[in-house]
């Protein structure tokens, strides 16, 4: 009964983005809108196999225990361009990708030279993060769609405890086909790995700073088209998301200034990630409230943000009887799959 419940539940969010986008798709036709697509992606330790020396790589090189060779990179490499092409199969490809868990700007330039996506016009914003895992974040774009005006980093500061540096914050803001602006941030909070209470401090920390990027933009530019997306490592719920950033899951406050489009969904294997069987949303998308109300040249709706969960991303987790990702490794098993992550994207519409 609960899966025949969640199929239909399912089938009216789908009928629904269904029913929105062809409605845009007919307004886009007459000249009054145009499709403008953002996905996020943690892809889930894609390292090269060359040694380097300041981060600590070595679980994936040639001789580990990983046994990450050019092989299995390239085999990677082939299946996140897939993923992205599946995100793209109705015709729009992402316009603008953001992804984490990269160890360096090579692995992107990998994906973008030696898969399918070469010829698809992507190029990278890219800074080396302090992390010692050494994995960063990054954007890719469509230099025919998005034109950056700017490029920078936020570091996020631990005060007494510089020894466990996280991800710095990319910030992003680019020009549109119709010549309006987005700013963009892309991030990668620290894990809950030591227990969610313990680590919630350092999220709380991320998200401040996140606060005080968005705060100061908008400062600047009267009602800026603001995107946030990343794995938080938190919930839609989680005080990080609802008390220090202040983004709203739904439209009932209407003068907040942040609206996560992933906190209205909930219900068995919505979600995407899965943690003990139990599905949730660690990546979200959130926009300022200029994109939810179309101030400025870009709207978007509640339901045209969603986790991307084809088939071929997930398999039966017989332990929890439910389902879960297809990974690269299970443990130090090599499995030759995806991420541990699903992708997740929206729709923004430009307004002419």
């Amino acid at each position: 009964m609960k899966k025949i419940l969640l199929l239909s539940a399912t089938s009216f969010i789908l009928l629904f983005t269904y029913s929105a986008c062809k409605n845009h798709q007919k307004q886009a036709k007459s000249g009054k809108s145009e499709l403008f697509r953002v996905m996020f992606y943690n892809v889930e330790n894609l390292y090269d196999t060359v040694d380097d020396p300041k981060i600590d790589d070595q679980e994936f090189l040639p001789g580990s225990e990983s046994n990450w060779t050019n092989e299995r990179l390239d085999a990677k490499l082939k299946n996140l361009a897939q993923v992205i092409q599946a995100v793209g199969a109705q015709k729009q490809l992402p316009d603008v990708i953001g992804m984490v868990e990269i160890e360096n700007r090579n692995v992107l330039d990998f994906l973008l030279t030696k898969t399918d996506l070469s010829k698809l016009g992507y190029s990278i914003a890219h800074f080396d993060s302090p992390d010692k895992r050494g994995i960063d974040v990054a954007l890719l774009y469509r230099s025919s769609r998005f034109k950056p005006l700017k490029i920078t980093k936020y570091p996020v500061i631990f005060p007494g405890d510089m020894d466990k540096p996280t991800r710095d914050i990319l910030y992003v803001k680019g020009e549109l086909p119709n010549k309006t602006t987005l700013s963009i941030l892309v991030n990668h909070w620290p894990s809950r790995s030591g227990g969610q209470k313990e680590t919630e401090p350092k999220r709380i920390l991320a998200a401040q700073t996140a606060k005080r990027v968005c705060d100061s933009i908008a400062f600047n530019e009267r009602n800026a088209n603001i995107l946030l997306m990343g794995d938080l490592n938190d919930y839609p719920s989680d005080k990080s998301l609802t008390e220090t950033l202040a983004a709203q899951n739904d439209t009932s406050n209407s003068s907040s200034a942040l609206y996560n489009l992933m906190g209205w969904q909930k219900g068995e294997n919505v979600g995407s990630h899965p943690y003990k069987g139990e599905w949730g949303f660690l990546d979200q998308i959130i926009v300022s409230s200029s994109v939810i109300k179309g101030e400025k040249g870009l709207k978007t709706y509640f339901n045209q943000a969603q986790a991307f969960r084809p088939d071929f991303l997930i398999e039966k987790n017989e332990k929890y009887n439910n389902w879960q990702t297809k990974r690269t490794y299970g443990g130090k098993n090599y499995l030759g799959g995806y991420s541990d992550h699903l992708p997740v994207f929206v729709n923004l519409y430009m307004i002419n």
